[in-house]
């Protein structure tokens, strides 16, 4: 069972970790008269802009005029991470583009212009915000594992005329540089990690890392940490921490103010925490009714070294809601000058974390024993600590079945496809994202007539098929 971190697309930028391809940052229509220098260095980018105009960070970037309905600039910087690293820029562009179409009204291209190589993507298109007549245009780089999504937009009537403008404020954008005492900006080039190597760990754990990286793996299936002998760079894979009397946090803990606030108590390298962005992601197979569930790019500092971290925290309220407790922490981490070289390789040995069938059925058996060891020391018998504690064992159960589910949806989510169910031939297929929309209103046209949306038990329980294959038009 290989655990993987919900990281796909950068939120709003991923440290010092994007770099603006080829064509981005520097150009000749920077500096254009009008345009004054904006800096952020709380996010590590700066750009040109008209003095009037505002400027946001969230998910994206977004530089605009603050009229109704005024032309706007939408930034974007990219981390393609796991199986997406092979994307090409159509690909990309059709799950960022493709939002954009989702929220607006009569949206249609007009034109699209690509590289023989498919590392550009520009696409001209038309739509209908608020009854207002829109134009724009949506551009996609890609530099894998890096890429930069632009684009811009003004009304109709007045886009020839704002297009050279907004077009130098999409072209100012510069990625800074994140620098600690004594740090020099690394020289281009593979991360210095060294070769990944496929090992074998206690209690029937693989994992991905390089020669020399420490390995501890925890008791219980509670997760591992790998780190390098410095402790500079390093994946986290933690799992039920703060659930041991003593040892909880008090009620309310959301996954930010662990980061910020507990962090640093729980690892004593860590300082200075704050939260950059959120990560992009499905996260719901492995979110609750009782917690939440957030992937967030941090900066902090690690023995006193300015790093950066992506990392997915789960926060639940235990105890009737006296105590929190976190149920996930995962991540990776590298000094913030390396990241653009180092998260590729981390990111692969996070993925490659694989606990087998054998060792998860171990740790069950070794839990429930203990859990009910502990309710026959207590003489609690079948009184309702007992009952706590069973009821604990099928948590622990259905927690191992979500963290399997959400791995098969995330590697949807990479592949921007969708899952199908036969109930004729109790079969799953594979289909674009957006085929059981158009399919649902559309039955006729098909042979297979009763397709339905796939249950989350059906994920585990049936290997999907292509659908290209499988479904077939009248």
């Amino acid at each position: 069972m290989v655990m993987p971190i919900a990281l796909l697309l950068c939120g709003a930028l991923i440290g010092a970790g994007c770099t603006a391809p080829a064509g981005q940052g520097s150009s000749a229509l920077s500096g254009s008269a009008g345009l004054s220098l904006y800096s952020d260095p709380a996010h590590l980018f700066s750009l040109e802009k008209p003095p009037t105009w505002t400027v946001t960070v969230g998910d994206e970037i977004e530089v605009r005029d603050p009229a109704s309905n005024g032309p706007r600039v939408v930034l974007r910087p990219l981390f393609l991470s796991g199986t997406y690293r092979t994307a090409n820029a159509g690909t990309v562009a059709n799950y960022l583009v493709g939002q954009v179409a989702k929220r607006t009204a009569g949206f249609t291209v007009s034109s699209a212009r690509t590289t023989s190589d498919g590392s550009m993507l520009e696409l001209v298109a038309s739509f209908d915000r608020s009854g207002v007549p829109m134009a724009g245009v949506y551009t996609v780089f890609i530099r894998s594992p890096y890429g930069m999504y632009s684009a811009y937009e003004a009304p109709q009537a007045t886009f020839s005329r704002d297009e050279p403008l907004m077009r130098a404020v999409a072209a100012s954008f510069s990625q800074l540089s994140a620098r600690g005492t004594g740090d020099t900006t690394p020289t281009p080039g593979q991360s210095s990690i060294g070769p990944l190597r496929q090992t074998q760990q206690s209690g029937g754990v693989s994992m991905k890392v390089p020669d020399g990286w420490n390995v501890q793996v925890m008791p219980y299936c509670a997760g591992l940490v790998a780190t390098d002998p410095q402790n500079r760079r390093g994946v986290v894979f933690l799992n039920s921490l703060h659930k041991e009397p003593g040892t909880t946090l008090p009620p309310g803990v959301s996954p930010e103010q662990y980061l910020t606030d507990y962090l640093s108590r729980d690892f004593s390298t860590v300082s200075d925490v704050r939260i950059l962005s959120y990560e992009e992601g499905d996260l719901s197979a492995i979110s609750s009714g009782s917690g939440s569930v957030k992937a967030m790019r941090i900066a902090f500092l690690n023995s006193g070294t300015p790093t950066t971290g992506s990392f997915t925290v789960g926060t639940s309220q235990v105890g009737g809601g006296y105590f929190t407790a976190v149920e996930y922490l995962w991540g990776i981490y590298a000094p913030t000058t390396d990241w653009e070289r180092d998260a590729p390789v981390l990111l692969e040995s996070f993925f490659s974390i694989d606990y087998s069938q054998a060792t998860l059925e171990g740790c069950r058996k070794l839990l429930a024993a203990s859990w009910g060891a502990g309710s026959r020391s207590s003489g609690q018998g079948g009184s309702s600590g007992s009952d706590s504690r069973e009821q604990q064992l099928k948590d622990w159960y259905a927690r191992q079945e979500n963290e399997d589910i959400f791995m098969e949806k995330f590697d949807d989510y990479i592949f921007n496809r969708d899952r199908v169910y036969n109930p004729e031939t109790n079969e799953v297929y594979h289909v674009d994202q957006n085929f059981y929309q158009y399919y649902d209103t559309h039955r006729d046209q098909y042979r297979q007539q009763d397709l339905q949306p796939l249950a989350d038990s059906q994920f585990r329980s049936l290997v999907p098929l292509d659908g290209s294959l499988h479904i077939q038009p009248n």
